[in-house]
């Protein structure tokens, strides 16, 4: 998330939240290890994996040694997971850069990833992921392969932005949060188009299966509530920025609380972590590999990404870890 990109305002989805009955649970750049409950030793274990979001890979601020110690420590014997998810912002950036360093930064990824990750990887795309909106910046037309989605989907192999596939008696879906604002040249708003969404509404009907979403911006979060100005006002009772929470999060939670197969829902782009829990539904905003974008950032969560095992019968468990890298 780059709080430099234009942002627009919507109004009420905080108290929508509450009204839907949810709770929350913030979560610090404390011991994360100990933030939720490991899995009892007695469970059964048929599926593990990490959520690694936010990685803003490139070749500064030593990120390629992180992102290559994050990878290590999610294979080591302990961890044993077997398959990483990301959640988008892979490089940093390739929004506001020429075809030609955004290239390069997908090169230095995909390298890493090459040379260090022996598990099968998942992609989803974040904001920093995307190539061309920028015109001026990008030297972009509008009319290249690359343009948009286009450049990360041909390096990570994509054929869609959106996409699901089952695993160990499990769903997962994996969206695409970004789209273009249309009123700012370089700005994005969190939400889903709506071919996308119509996609959403088959994929659900069609799976009798425990579902995980993931989405780069959170669709429900209370990090947007901790941190920066106050968002009560005279004018309005609540307003959260559309950059950083899904402008359709309350009807997309409505979506997965129809469905009744959606358990978990995990995100990233705010470099905070929290969980939220509704209606039988959790959402978890998973903090970042990168911390605060490879720099010691106090106000951001310290470098980490989630461990999560799926058990058979639709419950699941959730840590965040740090893997101890410690930024400059």
């Amino acid at each position: 998330m780059d709080p430099s990109l234009a942002r627009r305002s919507f109004v009420g989805v905080l108290a929508a939240t509450a009204a839907a009955g949810s709770s929350g649970l913030l979560q610090g750049a404390g011991p994360l290890a100990q933030s939720l409950t490991a899995p009892p030793p007695d469970r059964l274990r048929p599926f593990r994996f990490a959520h690694f979001t936010d990685v803003h890979c490139f070749a500064e601020r030593r990120a390629p040694e992180g992102f290559a110690a994050a990878l290590d420590h999610v294979q080591a014997k302990g961890q044993a997971a077997e398959m990483i998810l990301t959640g988008g912002d892979l490089v940093f950036d390739s929004s506001e850069t020429s075809l030609g360093e955004a290239r390069d930064r997908w090169d230095l990824f995909n390298r890493i990833l090459k040379e260090r990750c022996r598990i099968p990887v998942e992609h989803c795309l974040g904001n920093h992921d995307v190539w061309g909106w920028c015109t001026a910046k990008c030297g972009s037309r509008g009319d290249e392969a690359e343009y948009g989605t286009g450049l990360a989907r041909a390096q990570l192999k994509l054929g869609s932005e959106w996409r699901s596939f089952d695993r160990a008696g499990w769903h997962f879906i994996v969206l695409n949060s970004i789209s273009p604002d249309p009123k700012s040249g370089c700005g994005y708003l969190a939400r889903l188009n709506e071919a996308q969404r119509a996609w959403l509404d088959q994929d659900l009907a069609a799976t009798s299966l425990p579902t995980v979403v993931v989405a780069h911006a959170p669709i429900m979060s209370i990090s947007p509530a901790m941190s920066g100005k106050d968002l009560a006002t005279a004018d309005n009772v609540n307003q959260v920025s559309g950059g950083l929470l899904h402008l359709d999060g309350a009807s997309l939670h409505q979506v997965f609380r129809k469905s009744g197969r959606v358990k978990l829902v995990l995100s990233g782009h705010l470099h905070q972590i929290d969980r939220c829990e509704a209606h039988g539904i959790t959402y978890c905003c998973d903090g970042a590999v990168c911390g605060g974008w490879w720099k010691a950032n106090a106000n951001h969560a310290p470098p980490s990404y989630a461990l999560i095992d799926l058990h058979p019968d639709g419950s699941f468990d959730h840590r965040v870890l740090e893997y101890g890298w410690k930024n400059a």
